[in-house]
């Protein structure tokens, strides 16, 4: 019977081990681990030995033990209230193209505007252990309870002590909605508003204008809903009042306004003009296209993301906080764009 010889880079099994990649490559098992972990440290000729040793024997060390010998995953936590509004995709798009810039990854839950609900992703992120992480509309009145390794970054909290935030001006939005409906000669205006910080701001910026211009206006609620928007604006046609503008809180619920005021058969912007705030991408979608006030959800989202990496770096050792102007964006909901 002829002798049977094995030559050393024929291919062994899958997931043959690291002491199996240097004892082909003639190498010791911390010079494997260099390699994949600390590439610049060896020799360039003996780390191509090694990588062409472990590709013949499918060798691919484990991330987690890498990640460990790091002290890094690559992992941001995110925390959105619901990840199927488009507002807060534009944000995750803006975060995910920084970080995979740096090759890390976004790992993601959802709060629901809940306190409770953030606290249990809060926790479940921690366990996963992400190197940092972005909360979105946070409901906590305090820090999260993360260690104190851990790096938070809050965009638009519902309150405004956290020590590093990217925030929208929201005061300004609503001045740059009473500017647009002012311009087109309206003088029976409304808001429809939402709960929370960012719709009180809204609406403080939208009255401080209108109060200069000698002008009140009247009021009802929703919940950043289409049908809460549609309800509201129904409130308001009720009361009988003469009413020809609304500024809304959010451009899913100006969709339910411009519903109300078609049923009702009146035109827009002729009899009510409409303004409302995001320009998400529907807003160009409605009939009118819609008068919005402009979040730059995406640029909000990659600021956030850079502000994390620099704290995971240790390159930003105080708070720091990050204030984007809105924009109006104007069409035909209150005239000829």
């Amino acid at each position: 019977m002829p002798e049977v010889t094995h030559n050393p880079v024929t291919p062994l099994p899958r997931g043959s081990g690291i002491r199996e990649v240097a004892r082909l490559a003639g190498v010791s098992i911390a010079t494997v681990s260099r390699v994949f972990n600390d590439a610049e440290l060896v020799n360039p000729e003996t780390r191509q030995r090694v990588l062409e040793r472990a590709a013949t024997l499918g060798y691919e060390p484990s991330s987690l033990g890498r990640n460990l010998v790091r002290g890094r995953s690559d992992l941001l936590g995110l925390i959105v209230p619901n990840v199927s509004f488009p507002l807060y995709g534009e944000m995750i798009s803006g975060i995910e193209d920084v970080l995979g810039q740096r090759g890390m990854s976004v790992l993601l839950a959802s709060s629901h505007d809940e306190a409770a609900s953030e606290l249990l992703a809060a926790q479940h992120l921690l366990r996963h252990t992400v190197d940092g992480g972005i909360v979105v509309n946070s409901q906590f009145d305090a820090a999260l309870p993360a260690p104190r390794s851990m790096n938070w970054i809050y965009v638009s909290p519902e309150h405004v002590k956290f020590p590093n935030r990217v925030e929208l001006d929201n005061g300004a939005g609503g001045r740059l909605a009473a500017r647009e409906l002012l311009r087109v000669g309206r003088r029976h205006l409304a808001y429809i508003g939402a709960p929370g910080r960012e719709s009180q701001d809204r609406e403080r910026g939208f009255t401080d204008e209108l109060c200069q211009a000698g002008l009140s206006y009247r009021r009802a609620g929703g919940d950043y809903s289409e049908l809460s928007g549609t309800w509201a604006a129904e409130e308001l046609l009720d009361n009988g009042a003469a009413l020809d503008a609304i500024f809304v809180a959010g451009d899913l619920m100006a969709a339910g306004v411009l519903r109300a005021l078609h049923r009702r058969g009146l035109r827009m912007p002729e009899d009510v003009a409409v303004v409302g705030f995001d320009d998400s991408p529907l807003a160009a979608l409605l009939y009118p296209r819609l008068t919005s006030i402009r979040q730059p959800a995406y640029a909000m989202g990659a600021a956030a993301a850079e502000l994390s990496l620099r704290l995971i770096a240790g390159l930003s050792a105080e708070a720091e906080s990050v204030v984007f102007l809105p924009e109006l964006v104007r069409r035909e909901s209150t005239g000829p764009p």
